[in-house]
């Protein structure tokens, strides 16, 4: 049996992709005869059109649901916001831009109709492919991920990929703070550390955006990746 899925999209500044994005998401899952939803959460910018681009889609696309919200309140409470008004069986974070190929999206989903807790796409797995990927990038991930494998015991090279899909019950009923791409870890550390272990990776196509258009600081999010797995490996979550 196909389960149904909420497709959390956050947005800011997004204008140059959203479109795109949008587009492939609902033709794959339209494609795939799966219920589905598409929540987008986009914090409003001045002379962005974002919103504006959403809001057409949403006049021919009944799954689309619009969160607007004023000024950059970061990802981490847009993907909270969007776990809070989901309605289907799961929740799949995926990104506003066009780095992962929405077919890869639609295979994540299959291996939750086999009843995992939670499935990771995984861009350093056998088979997976990267593309435009930068070197200090790659060094900065491999040192944070193989860390956490070692504190954590977790069979995973690729925690910190921001694309994974989680049973909807058990985001519910947890607690996150991040407000920016760290959330991508805190939120798999945290439920792998309550008991949600029953979890499969499937290898994925990455295409990284130019360092133009990327909203990935190194430094500034390589400090809140390292304080925020610290504070799962020391604390339990309330």
């Amino acid at each position: 049996m196909k389960i149904s899925v909420s497709i959390i999209v956050p947005a800011y500044k997004e204008e140059l992709f959203i479109k795109n994005a949008i587009e492939g998401l609902l033709t794959v899952f339209r494609d795939s005869n799966r219920e589905f939803e598409i929540i987008t959460v986009i914090d409003e910018a001045p002379n962005d059109k974002t919103l504006e681009i959403i809001q057409d889609l949403e006049k021919t696309a009944k799954e689309i649901i619009i969160v607007s919200r004023k000024g950059k309140k970061g990802i981490g409470s847009a993907i909270r916001d969007g776990i809070k008004i989901s309605t289907k069986d799961t929740i799949l974070i995926t990104t506003a831009e066009i780095s992962e190929d929405p077919s890869d999206l639609a295979k994540m989903l299959e291996k939750m109709d086999d009843g995992h807790d939670m499935v990771f796409g995984n861009r350093f797995y056998k088979n997976a492919k990267r593309e435009r990927y930068a070197l200090k990038k790659y060094l900065g991930n491999r040192l944070c991920n193989y860390t956490i494998k070692i504190l954590f015991g977790i069979k995973s090279n690729d925690i910190t990929n921001g694309v994974k899909v989680y049973r909807s019950q058990i985001l519910k009923s947890m607690h996150t703070s991040s407000y920016g791409f760290e959330i991508f870890a805190e939120i798999p550390l945290k439920l792998y550390k309550k008991g949600f272990r029953n979890f499969v990776e499937i290898p994925i196509t990455h295409k990284a955006r130019s360092e133009m258009y990327s909203k990935f600081n190194l430094i500034k999010e390589g400090k809140r990746f390292f304080l925020t797995v610290l504070k799962c490996y020391l604390f339990n979550d309330k």
